[in-house]
């Protein structure tokens, strides 16, 4: 089951991920938007829009915590239903109705609120209870104990020497692309949310497709002017789609940067479709972490050849 994410935008390496998808007997999506994952699904489940469903409780402890409630505020206009409503199904249908005592949403949330001692009435019609501002730092005195074996501040540490790693990380340099390339880098824009507000038309307004950053310097050198549409090709021959330049000097000669989640094959999702050029479809090169086992998605290098 994939429940709220575009794996194919979200993970880099789509080969692999094709592949995996290709050994599954079942996949299940569920989304709100005909992203590219749903339409590898044997079964899409329609997810209800944050302003037509309940979420979880929002409990932040910040310097003044609080609690927040979303509620719905218009009903659902087919047949999507609440991410809440779709797991309590699946879990009566698989027997484990006694996991889900509540008939509905607003009852889960009621009885968590009322036994942390709040009251219901009021969130419901405040949207938001602030709690009593509490220290974020050690107060004065207080005993000091950090969750370490030694209860202290480690820069060398035994856990990492019994498991073979370095005791105090090294810093390694990361290797250096092919010659005239750059390194693509990413990252978000304010307006957006990963690829899953991309098709969104109040949201496109502000900015409906991305454009490649790259050097002013780097842009003249190459013959390119500010605007011109160009394709990247990384180190292993994935070719983008095109893309508008823009030559700025906010970024450095040796990379390009493109706003992530643009760029999808997905037919049905028309205001996303073919709008851009896609990060995670040039994210071929991977490194994994050998410690958190994160993904790498600067390691890769790009060309950019001029559209006609």
């Amino acid at each position: 089951m994939v429940d709220g994410t575009n794996l194919l935008q979200a993970m880099p390496d789509r080969r692999r991920t094709l592949e995996a998808i290709a050994a599954l007997d079942l996949l299940v999506v569920v989304d709100t938007v005909p992203s590219e994952i749903a339409g590898y699904a044997d079964v899409v489940l329609p997810e209800a829009m944050y302003l037509e469903r309940y979420d979880t409780l929002n409990e932040d402890c910040l310097r003044v915590p609080f609690i927040a409630l979303r509620q719905p505020v218009v009903e659902p206009p087919h047949e999507q239903k609440p991410g809440w409503w779709i797991g309590r199904e699946l879990g009566i249908r698989l027997g484990l109705e006694s996991y889900f005592p509540w008939k509905d949403a607003e009852q889960c949330l009621r009885t968590r609120l009322e036994k942390g001692g709040f009251d219901w009435a009021e969130l419901k019609a405040k949207g938001v209870i602030v709690a009593e501002k509490k220290p974020l730092f050690i107060e004065d005195g207080a005993e000091v104990a950090f969750e370490t074996p030694s209860g202290k501040v480690e820069f060398w540490s035994k856990q990492l020497a019994d498991k073979g790693f370095d005791a105090v990380p090294k810093y390694t340099r990361p290797e250096p692309g092919p010659k005239g390339a750059y390194r693509l880098i990413t990252g978000r824009a304010p307006m957006h949310t990963f690829s899953r507000t991309i098709g969104n038309p109040r949201l496109a307004e502000l900015m409906p497709e991305n454009e490649v950053w790259i050097n002013a310097a780097q842009a003249k050198k190459l013959g390119l002017k500010n605007g011109v549409s160009v394709r990247l090709k990384n180190q292993d021959g994935v070719l983008s789609e095109p893309v508008k330049l823009l030559a700025t000097e906010r970024i450095h000669p040796e990379c390009v940067y493109l706003v992530h989640g643009f760029g999808s094959e997905s037919k049905a999702w028309k205001g996303a479709w073919h709008k851009g050029a896609s990060t995670a479809q040039l994210t071929t090169n991977v490194r994994i972490d050998p410690l958190m086992g994160g993904t790498s998605i600067h390691t890769n290098f790009v060309t950019l050849e001029k559209v006609a």
